[in-house]
């Protein structure tokens, strides 16, 4: 024990021994608040950084006893107000310090963390909280103004079926990963989140043992710390096992009587108290629909045996291929949307994927050109005045986006798109808003905690405009109001080029199960040719594909460059953490451009028998300069202790046996390419790297 720590123990015992109360530590910001609502408070404070010198003083009148303190500069006293919605609360200035007035315990943890934001801190990554040098004075536009949120339920769904940070900590039992999910739960309650959502997987299945109870002791600790928040928890399950790609919890199995076998799986998970279930139905896969149907019914009533009050919902996934469209009651119709003829108050949360949204182009992805329906039955159902939730992604990982990797922040833009569309329509329509707004997480770092902080964020408040977001979250950081612009910027960029002039697919890497699953006749992210089809295309169209795709590759990695060169100018890009992420987040997307551009001008001239020496060189330069930015980014990971993401080979309940980011460490998606590229048109026959499993 040091010195310091040891007089200090001494003297707290010397002080019981005299019948004293030992005094706590002196704190800057003492935070008064009523024993029966200590407990959240307690945990709010013990995840905030140590600078902002934050202490809990149990008070029976908070009020009163912060005036009365003379402790501090920054006191805070926490008045509970029952009166006022879920989540409400009020700041107010008080002498010297500042009284919350909100509901418990939401509302008051809400509001200190409205108050902290108001002083320039931001929780942006789950790991890392931002704390400006000097505190501000909370600007009197954001005092005495009662707030409330916009959308009703308001969290993340964590995709633990893909090897990403809450996968380890929410599924495999240490008192470490304890700590980082209470950590987890925590950011999501600074950020105005009152629901959370993952994936039970399917090892609990089965007969006691002892991995299968220490999972479940697992989710039962966490989620009693999540009521302790006042975060509701649900559990996803999925139906049918014959969809099950991904080791997730199933219900029935051929074979099984869904009657029987439906309430016997469920009884695995009877013991900790979930709030809700969240219905899934797998991918590139239809049952009967009467089937369906019947399956759904009994899987609500399974629920409710055993977790009476417990609410249902249900993914309307994507997927338009001809196994997946089928005819009931009179309509022909996706097969996801089935779940609207159950005869139970279920809940449909209508999904979209990657960053295609209701309202634009869908680029092909799952072969949707569009979500039209997808937006249609959500909107009808908002007009009609019934349950419907959105819920669509901030990250795709499989091969698309983090573990390529590639930076985009375009995932914010068209979620803002999103909320403002269905805004704007509800208003027109003169009906409700949006009701449940729960999105579909996999993976935080290089900028991904950007898009779920964002979609936190907007469900609580959609702002006016989409930079309004971006400058919040970014201003109160050294060179912030800078390094915003650029990525309002970029997210412009990216939206024209890889949205509205369909590159996704360029950026993108594509796996080996990809290309399986191309020749099966499904696929989930866009296609491109492969690059035997540019072989086969005539002169008039290898032109044509030179200048919609190789053209605009190159434009989109000049247009890049420069707004790389703007964020690499900041003063504070090396010493600001963020600010640093944001820089090579924007280095390995103009590298990415360059090398898809260099690649694709390679093959062009390749197949117009022209020398392709110098674009081979292009795509050298890039590949190497890519992964000399994935060293430095993944030295300086948010992740204190990121091996278990970076792994090559994890011991783990996955389908993927390795973390999310193994892709990206060797660029194996880019390498891929560059090997494809060589056997089709340089005669070699070098194995093909596969990148996945």
């Amino acid at each position: 024990m040091h010195h310091a720590a040891h007089a200090l123990a001494l003297a707290l015992a010397l002080a019981a021994c005299a019948g004293e109360a030992p005094q706590p530590t002196p704190v800057s910001m003492p935070i008064f608040v009523t024993g029966a609502s200590r407990a959240p408070i307690d945990a709010f404070v013990s995840y905030l950084p140590p600078s902002l010198s934050a202490g809990v003083r149990e008070a029976d009148a908070p009020e009163a006893a912060m005036a009365a303190s003379t402790e501090g500069d920054r006191p805070v006293a926490l008045v509970v107000d029952e009166g006022r919605c879920e989540g409400c609360f009020r700041i107010e200035r008080s002498g010297r310090g500042y009284v919350i007035r909100g509901d418990a315990p939401l509302g008051i943890q809400y509001g200190l963390s409205a108050l902290l934001e108001a002083m320039g801190v931001r929780f942006l990554h789950p790991q890392r909280t931002f704390v400006p040098a000097t505190l501000a004075s909370p600007d009197p536009a954001r005092l005495d103004v009662d707030e409330a949120p916009e959308v009703a339920v308001r969290g993340l769904h964590l995709h633990i079926l893909h090897p990403i940070e809450p996968y380890f900590d929410f599924w495999e039992p240490s008192e470490e990963h304890l700590d980082d999910a209470a950590r987890t739960l925590d950011w999501l309650v600074k950020n105005r989140a009152n629901y959370v959502t993952w994936p039970a997987l399917d090892d609990v299945q089965g007969g006691p043992n002892a991995r299968r109870d220490a999972v479940l002791a697992h989710q039962r600790e966490i989620v009693a710390r999540a009521h302790v928040r006042g975060l509701r928890v649900g559990l996803g399950v999925q139906i049918f096992g014959l969809s099950n790609l991904q080791r997730a919890f199933d219900l029935v199995d051929s074979g099984d009587d869904p009657a029987v076998s439906i309430p016997a799986r469920l009884s695995v998970l009877s013991s900790i108290p979930y709030d809700a279930f969240q219905l899934s139905f797998g991918e590139f896969f239809a049952a009967d629909p009467a089937a369906f149907v019947r399956a759904v019914e009994l899987a609500y009533d399974g629920v409710h045996a055993s977790w009476p009050g417990a609410e249902v919902t249900a993914t309307v996934h994507v997927g338009n291929f001809e196994d997946t469209r089928v005819s009931y009651m009179g309509r022909e119709q996706l097969y996801y949307f089935l779940v609207q003829y159950a005869d139970r108050p279920i809940r449909p949360w209508v999904h979209t994927v990657m960053y295609y949204g209701l309202f634009g182009d869908a680029g092909g992805a799952y072969n949707h050109d569009s979500f039209t329906e997808h937006r249609g039955f959500l909107l009808d159902r908002l007009q009609a005045g019934e349950p419907v939730g959105y819920h669509p992604e901030t990250a795709y990982w499989v091969a698309f986006d983090v573990n390529v990797p590639t930076y985009l922040p375009l995932y914010v833009r068209t979620r803002f798109e999103d909320l403002d569309g269905i805004r704007s329509a509800a208003a027109t329509a003169g009906h409700g808003g949006l009701e449940d707004h729960v999105v579909f997480s996999s993976g935080w770092e290089w900028g991904y905690w950007q898009n779920d902080w964002s979609v936190l964020r907007m469900g609580w408040r959609t702002p006016a405009r989409f930079g309004d977001l971006v400058h919040d979250m970014f201003d109160p950081l050294p060179d912030g109001p800078a390094a915003a612009d650029a990525v309002v910027a970029l997210a412009d960029l990216q939206r024209d080029a890889l949205i509205d002039h369909r590159l996704a697919a360029y950026l993108a890497g594509q796996d080996g199960t990809f290309e399986l699953g191309v020749s099966r006749g499904f696929w989930a992210q866009p296609r491109r040719p492969a690059m035997s089809d540019l072989a086969a295309m005539s002169v008039t169209e290898r032109a044509t594909f030179e200048v919609e795709v190789v053209a605009r590759l190159a434009r989109l990695a000049e247009d890049s460059s420069v707004l790389l060169a703007r964020v690499e100018a900041l003063p504070a890009v090396e010493s600001e953490p963020f600010l640093a992420e944001l820089r090579d987040g924007l280095a390995i997307d103009v590298e990415r451009a360059r090398f898809a551009h260099a690649l694709w001008s390679a093959a062009v001239q390749s197949a117009d028998a022209e020398d392709a020496t110098a674009a081979l060189a292009e795509l050298d330069a890039a590949l190497a300069a890519g992964q000399a930015i994935v060293d430095r980014r993944h030295a300086a990971l948010h992740d204190p202790d990121p091996d278990e993401i970076l792994a090559e080979r994890s011991r783990n309940a996955l389908l993927y046996r390795y973390g999310y980011l193994r892709e990206a460490g060797d660029l194996c998606f880019w390498v891929r390419e560059r090997v494809q590229f060589r056997n089709a048109f340089l005669g070699e026959s070098a194995t093909v790297p596969p990148c996945v499993l």
